[in-house]
């Protein structure tokens, strides 16, 4: 018999905020002039964009491996400062994620490789703080970004509950892995991905067991996950 599930754990960045594209145009715009053929713009656009949810540090670190910019010690801090920045000016909800957290009366949590003033910042502005205050999780403060499982196992200590008593709902390879690996269920959203069809395979491979891609029908998947449990 499955454990009950009993709390929602929701990833931040491309689940609850629509921030992945704010960060993707300032990576790109900071990068590009950096390239040493002009003519791999369109490459590095997608190297950036399949690397969304990771720590913008281990996201430059691949990058300047892959493309060899040879960035410095400054022009990281620049970089991330800049799409700190612009994620906290510019960041919305992802449609939808509002009118849906409404509906579903699960106790919620956030898990996100995005630092605790980032996601807080982000929440206040959206006006989402309050569903999830006390419940914030950082990978940052955990110490092991995500693939690693822990900041979702923070999530479940938060509560004083076991993994398995959670849904988890994510939207990149590197938190479904995370998630999956804490012992959570794992739902998969492409909402606001770039590659909505190349995403969802990525995601069910990760380990999600079904991937949606609008948040109005959120509610009613974690119904019938609720409806496992009783029958």
């Amino acid at each position: 018999m499955s454990v009950k599930i009993t709390h929602l754990v929701c990833d931040c960045d491309g689940v609850l905020l629509d921030s992945e594209s704010i960060a993707l145009r300032v990576l790109h715009e900071h990068l590009l002039p950096l390239l040493k053929d002009a003519a791999d713009g369109d490459k590095l656009h997608h190297a950036i964009a399949s690397r969304l949810g990771m720590f913008t540090e281990l996201l430059l670190d691949e990058l300047d491996l892959e493309f060899g910019f040879g960035l410095n010690a400054a022009q990281y801090a620049d970089i991330n400062t800049a799409v700190g920045i612009a994620c906290g000016d510019e960041v919305q909800l992802v449609p939808g994620i509002a009118e849906a957290l409404q509906q579903i009366a699960l106790p919620k949590a956030v898990a996100s490789n995005s630092s605790s003033d980032r996601i807080v910042q982000g929440l206040r502005r959206c006006g989402l703080l309050d569903m999830f205050e006390g419940h914030i999780h950082s990978a940052h403060d955990v110490g092991r970004p995500k693939p690693a499982p822990h900041v979702y196992l923070a999530a479940a200590e938060g509560y004083r509950i076991a993994p398995q008593q959670c849904v988890a709902v994510d939207d990149s390879v590197t938190g479904v892995r995370a998630a999956s690996a804490a012992g959570m269920r794992v739902l998969g959203f492409t909402g606001v991905a770039h590659d909505k069809d190349g995403m969802q395979q990525k995601l069910l491979a990760a380990g999600a067991e079904l991937v949606f891609d609008d948040m109005g029908a959120l509610p009613g998947l974690i119904a019938a996950l609720l409806a496992e449990d009783v029958a």
